[in-house]
């Protein structure tokens, strides 16, 4: 494989693609596809940019939307898969009243001492805690995650993901154009102004990779977060007023 530094815009991007040249000689010495440790969206949509490796790659984290991923490689189709190295956990809050957010369950975690690069995605459903974990470090998180924050909780392998997507609540809105200060607004509650302010400042991203461009063109599924207020996405565009202005559907994240 041709060194792919030139795909490299940091040293952080650097460092990424080496260790992805990493993982394809050892799957070419190995015979067998060769997982990583879940990387961030804007790592993955790095690696899924390079041209050479489009047909080697696939990601996976545990359900369909996930956000933190593994990277899987193959030097060729012969190579044999036992399968994603990871599992869910369950973390049952036993103190029925008892509530705990994302940060808490991070926390927790990384008191442990494990890297942040073992664990997926995280999600909070009323006093029960799920998060996708590297099976490397499974047994030691089950022997040793007793709490989160200040209560008790009891650990125990889910098999199915599907109580882990998070729940999208639709919202019909009418707005000038698909422009991303546009639908911001519309997402988070904000004025036009006050949007594009937070979008030039960075606290705006789409599909997980930061935008600071207020003009930038939405498209029906992209994913917008910003920064402390949550999640949403672009859904339908179902019609057009007489003034040109657009009627769309958005999906607020729970």
């Amino acid at each position: 494989m041709k060194k792919l530094d030139r795909y490299a815009k940091t040293d952080a991007d650097r460092i990424l693609l080496r260790k992805t040249e990493d993982m394809f000689k050892k799957s070419e010495r190995t015979y067998s596809a060769v997982y990583s440790g879940f990387l961030t969206p804007a790592e993955q949509t790095l690696i899924a940019s390079v041209p050479e490796l489009r047909q080697q790659i696939a990601f996976t984290g545990g359900y369909d939307e996930a956000e933190r991923r593994l990277l899987r490689v193959t030097a060729d189709e012969y190579s044999s898969d036992s399968g994603a190295p990871l599992l869910l956990y369950c973390a049952q809050i036993t103190d029925r009243s008892g509530t705990v957010t994302h940060r808490d369950v991070l926390g927790a975690l990384m008191g442990l001492g494990i890297k942040r690069e073992t664990i997926g995605d995280i999600a909070v459903k009323g006093n029960r805690v799920y998060f996708f974990c590297l099976l490397s470090v499974a047994e030691y998180i089950a022997l040793n995650l007793t709490k989160i924050g200040r209560y008790t909780v009891s650990l125990s392998q889910e098999e199915n993901p599907l109580d882990f997507a998070p729940e999208k609540v639709p919202f019909s809105a009418n707005v000038s154009s698909l422009r991303l200060d546009c639908v911001a607004a519309e997402c988070f509650g904000l004025s036009r102004t006050k949007a594009a302010g937070l979008i030039r400042s960075g606290e705006v991203s789409v599909n997980w990779l930061a935008v600071c461009d207020p003009s930038k063109e939405l498209h029906e599924g992209d994913r917008i977060s910003l920064r402390g207020r949550g999640k949403a996405e672009l859904g339908e565009i179902t019609g057009t007023s007489k003034k040109g202005r657009l009627f769309v559907t958005l999906l607020k994240y729970r």
